[in-house]
């Protein structure tokens, strides 16, 4: 029955220390001056992906009008943003879910458009 307690106090001290270490400050990132600008227009197009997404398509490989429109947007805007490429990735990946099923040939060019070897080599861009 010692043991036992024994053990289980051990355990209760181990897991109560397990997340009480305190983590080190991060640097503050720096951010351009027109990147704020870019974000917000880049989350207007995302808008107008989700709404696009949301009319009739007959045909799913290639979408409609109104989608590929607003995708071409995105992928322009993207491209020009003065943002970091972690950045574009995760706005890529916000794009991607928006048009999950509505347009397969935008699905993958928002998907070719993925800054991966960038990222890779530690390559930011700002």
């Amino acid at each position: 029955m010692r043991r036992v307690l024994a053990l289980t106090a051990c355990a209760v001290f181990c897991f109560a220390a397990c997340g009480s270490a305190q983590q080190a400050a991060q640097a503050p990132q720096t951010v351009c001056p027109k990147a704020t600008r870019a974000l917000a227009g880049l989350q207007a197009d995302i808008a107008a992906m989700r709404r696009a997404a949301r009319t009739p398509t007959k045909d799913t490989l290639r979408g409609n009008r109104a989608i590929n429109v607003a995708t071409d947007r995105f992928l322009n805007d993207v491209a020009l943003a003065p943002i970091g490429n972690l950045k574009r990735n995760r706005l890529i990946d916000h794009a991607m879910g928006t048009l999950s099923g509505a347009c397969e040939q935008c699905f993958q060019a928002l998907e070719a458009a993925r800054p991966v070897v960038n990222i890779r080599l530690g390559e930011q861009r700002c």
